[in-house]
């Protein structure tokens, strides 16, 4: 669709968007062209006519980042209209973002693209953002509630990233989700599920997200440290917290 009209098109013009999360961090790009020159958004693109979208988005991470990706499944959906001073409709884009994962290539920028770069997902809202990219961030980084069983998960995979110092454990989920915890983070929890099954008395632990004054070298100074909580308090909040109170599991 490179012939298309792009400013004060017949019709809405069709968008695809690539999301790719590493390590609490997210790719964005600095746009070199309108609309939204110089902001940052996930890289993307138009879709072309004989296209799927899986495809555009491929196509268009790899000509703007150097990246070979597979599309996992579209996440988010927007809209762009932008008008002109006179009202007319100067932009009009309908935007499907797809979750991706990294398969292979170096990263560069292509020719739409000042930069290319890893933005830790907290910092990239301070960037200046186009307005899709701040509204997909904002849902990133809400709150979320998600109940993993066994059946739910494909894989679960434990090592040390190539380059890197720390293990990471990745749940793969059967609908091609991640969720990956630091090792940190497993060691805590995994602590804690030993202390409570192997506890003659211990029923329930609760773990509270702290700093620590001092930690082991290369650690984050983040870490899950136990609170002084009787365990009744805490089967009740967890009760209450997943909406269980009057449930019993058959």
């Amino acid at each position: 669709m490179r012939n298309t009209r792009r400013e004060y098109p017949e019709v809405p013009l069709v968008g695809v968007g690539g999301v790719l999360l590493r390590d609490g961090k997210i790719l964005l790009a600095k746009r070199k062209n309108e609309p939204g020159k110089g902001l940052w958004s996930i890289p993307g693109g138009l879709v072309e006519p004989g296209e799927t979208l899986s495809e555009a988005v491929k196509r268009e991470i790899r000509e703007e980042t150097g990246l070979e990706i597979e599309p996992v499944r579209p996440i988010h959906v927007a809209e762009v209209v932008e008008r002109d001073e006179e009202g007319r409709i100067r932009y009009h884009y309908v935007l499907v973002d797809y979750l991706c994962r990294v398969v292979e290539g170096a990263l560069r920028p292509g020719d739409d693209a000042k930069e290319v770069r890893w933005i830790p997902l907290e910092r990239a809202k301070e960037l200046p953002l186009t307005s899709s990219t701040k509204k997909l961030i904002d849902e990133l980084t809400k709150g979320f509630f998600m109940v993993i069983r066994n059946r739910d998960v494909a894989r679960v995979l434990m090592a040390v990233p190539k380059g890197h110092k720390h293990m990471r454990v990745v749940f793969e989920l059967s609908d091609g989700s991640l969720i990956v915890f630091q090792e940190a983070t497993m060691e805590n929890v995994a602590r804690a599920v030993v202390e409570v099954e192997m506890h003659p008395k211990r029923r329930a632990i609760l773990l509270k997200g702290g700093e620590l004054e001092s930690r082991k070298e290369g650690y984050d100074k983040y870490q899950l440290i136990e609170e002084d909580v009787p365990d009744e308090e805490i089967e009740e909040e967890v009760t209450k917290l997943l909406g269980m109170d009057g449930e019993r599991e058959s």
